[in-house]
């Protein structure tokens, strides 16, 4: 009966597609130990083949070493691996939509960057935060001067996260596919929410106030991505807007769109 072929150290490595430096330091962890020959020499057998086949495929999954030696490569029942791989698979679906919305934010600032105002690192980074604040439509900043900037994102840095912006605008745009009245009950206390909205944002400076309405009225030069909010803006969240500031005896100068 032919013996087993052990395999060297560099032989493994070549297998696995790794580093010798590699196998020494899975050795270290105790995760791939080899057979010490007389002559002080690391060989493997086929075990050892399929054990770092393994290890190579569960890192590729985002496992750590630690959970690889700890928690799966001993596990024997499909309950057992379905559970962990279940996990793994939630974990790296939290970590795509993080990814996807930070490439989202990068998308925003190149996009910036294309327009004709001189953009600097501040505004940039405003932009930044207030898309990772929730606020998909981060790109009204534009219409700032650099002092409203900095008012803004005074604001911005120091108000709490649980402010969900988007939340509103989502709201606003159940509203106008609802076909609700902007001057009836429904319309009005929606008006007034985003009202109460606008003016913590500028935190009673009627200057970045009207920097903020402005920026509701210029519709027609708003970026492709905002392309569904235009239309219930323009005909739900302006006209209710009007007659709520109208009815305060608000002296603002909104647009009239009726």
């Amino acid at each position: 009966m032919n013996q087993e072929h052990l395999f060297t150290i560099g032989e493994l490595a070549r297998i696995g597609g790794v580093t010798v430096r590699t196998l020494q330091y899975y050795d270290e962890q105790h995760l791939l130990k080899p057979i010490i020959t007389e002559g002080g020499r690391r060989k493997y057998t086929r075990e050892d083949v399929l054990r770092l086949e393994q290890i190579l495929f569960l890192k590729s999954l985002g496992f750590s070493l630690e959970e690889i030696n700890e928690k799966i490569l001993d596990l024997d029942t499909s309950a057992d691996l379905k559970n962990i791989f279940t996990m793994q698979r939630n974990a790296l679906t939290g970590q795509i939509e993080q990814l996807n919305n930070i490439v989202g934010m990068l998308d925003t600032v190149i996009a910036e960057t294309n327009t004709n105002q001189e953009i600097n690192m501040d505004r940039l980074i405003t932009i930044m935060e207030s898309m990772r604040r929730g606020n998909p439509y981060a790109f009204v900043i534009r219409y700032f001067n650099d002092d409203q900037l900095k008012s803004f994102a005074i604001q911005l840095f120091t108000m709490p996260d649980n402010m969900k912006v988007k939340e509103v605008f989502d709201k606003l745009k159940e509203l106008y596919e609802k076909g609700v009245e902007p001057k009836g009950e429904e319309g009005q206390e929606f008006a007034k929410q985003w009202w109460n909205m606008v003016n913590e944002f500028s935190s009673g400076d009627i200057n970045l106030l009207m920097s903020l309405i402005n920026a509701g009225l210029d519709i027609s030069n708003w970026p492709y991505e905002a392309r569904d909010i235009q239309e219930p803006i323009k005909n739900f969240l302006v006209k209710a807007l009007n007659f709520y500031i109208h009815n305060n005896g608000f002296q603002l100068g909104l647009e009239n769109t009726e």
